[in-house]
């Protein structure tokens, strides 16, 4: 995809995903630093910094155990080039737990319409997410929306929705 491209679909994207309940509900969330082609989500972090909200960047802070931390940044320049060349938060200070998130924005290879997600096959957010109450929102593209059912194991944790430049996938229910 040009850049073009990707910011025109991530724009419409982003804006749907600031439409949702869950969205404005949260006092905490976490967003990714798009990597590649991923759905941008500078728009989002600007409208939660504006509205009060604490935003939280996902940081490799153990490689050999697969460990995410969540770190608070209140300004993109907080981030710089990470693990994987993914822009990371500095770790000022210690990680907050996951928990405190009330939604978890996440990127994705692929995504199904029962919630299912493909990521990179590490499986950070997987470990990172595991039993967690909140919100866990699948930013992508309607082309990564797959038709049929995405192989998943016992570890892997399902969003509860997917935003698209085209639509919302409510997978809650299902």
């Amino acid at each position: 995809m040009t850049f073009e491209e990707v910011y025109a679909l991530s724009s419409v994207a982003q804006r749907t995903l600031l439409t949702l309940d869950c969205f404005k509900a949260a006092k905490r969330l976490s967003l990714y630093a798009s990597f590649q082609n991923e759905v941008l989500t500078g728009d989002v972090f600007q409208s939660a910094v504006e509205t009060g909200k604490e935003v939280f960047y996902p940081r490799v802070v153990d490689g050999n155990k697969r460990r995410l931390g969540f770190f608070r940044v209140k300004r993109l320049d907080e981030l710089s080039q990470g693990s994987y060349e993914i822009p990371e938060p500095h770790d000022k200070e210690p990680p907050a737990h996951p928990s405190i998130l009330d939604l978890i924005v996440v990127p994705g290879v692929a995504f199904d319409i029962n919630g299912a997600r493909l990521g990179f096959g590490k499986g950070y957010y997987d470990m990172a997410l595991a039993g967690l109450g909140s919100s866990i929102v699948g930013l992508a593209y309607d082309f990564q929306i797959v038709k049929g059912e995405l192989p998943t194991e016992p570890t892997d944790v399902s969003v509860s929705a997917i935003v698209t430049e085209k639509r919302i996938i409510d997978c809650s229910g299902r």
